[in-house]
């Protein structure tokens, strides 16, 4: 596979708290890819690099074979959309206006085009179009940001920790949404915690342990009994349910 993203002997973070230590990582076009670790691992830092909020002092992140540094903010708004973890709401907008805003790279906000209620649909959240986001749940919120994020329509998702807030079933609806549109060409990476609903969705797993990558691959090759232990510093049986694989927690 062509690769749409590649990073070199990456290292950097917070003006004297160096988070990335010397990361290198080839990430193909296509799939759902999980980036795991402890708290205070590097993962979201990495999504930031990616969107050029933290800037590299040498060539080592490019997109598409371009050097980061050479592509502008509005480009990169095209070729990376980003969720975040902590977006605030502002009483002013609905969620169609919200939603709308993904267009914005492109010089078009109009919240009636065929983009955002696309993004609706998807996210089945027609029926808070209308709804101010400061007048909606926490999850309901989630799936408003990830709706804008698609409404980007860049090659590239990067999401930060996307089912926080997220019942289970608007969680699996979110994990196997992600799913299709990793199968449909987009290349989706996805911070995550929970480590079985990595285990059920994604393809490939970066696991990080101390701004290094520890593993890196298929994801049942990457979460192991022994590799869980080494990083996160915890026992657990991995067993076979119905023909599927399950983490356990000691």
């Amino acid at each position: 596979m062509d690769e749409m993203i590649r990073i070199k002997n990456l290292c950097g973070g917070y003006a004297e708290n160096q988070v990335i230590k010397n990361l290198s990582l080839d990430i193909a076009k296509g799939g759902f890819t999980a980036i795991a670790g402890p708290n205070g691992a590097g993962k979201s830092t990495l999504l930031k690099y990616l969107i050029k909020e933290l800037g590299c002092p040498e060539s080592t992140v490019f997109i598409e074979d371009r050097d980061i540094r050479q592509i502008s903010q509005l480009e990169i708004a095209r070729l990376v959309s980003f969720q975040g973890q902590y977006v605030p709401r502002s009483e002013e907008f609905t969620v169609r206006e919200v939603v709308a805003l993904g267009r914005f790279s492109y010089g078009d906000v109009d919240r009636n085009t065929k983009e955002v209620e696309k993004a609706l649909k998807l996210c089945r959240i027609e029926g808070l179009a209308d709804k101010y986001v400061t007048r909606i749940s926490g999850g309901e919120f989630q799936l408003a940001m990830l709706a804008r994020t698609i409404c980007q329509n860049s090659d590239i998702l990067a999401l930060d920790e996307p089912i926080n807030n997220l019942d289970p079933r608007h969680q699996i609806m979110l994990m196997n949404l992600l799913k299709d549109l990793s199968a449909n060409g987009k290349t989706v990476l996805c911070v995550m915690h929970d480590l079985n609903a990595i285990l059920r969705s994604c393809d490939k797993c970066i696991l990080l342990k101390d701004g290094s990558i520890f593993a890196y691959g298929e994801t049942k090759s990457v979460l192991t009994e022994e590799i869980i232990k080494a990083v996160y510093g915890i026992d657990v049986q991995i067993i076979d349910h119905q023909g599927k694989a399950v983490i356990l927690f000691k």
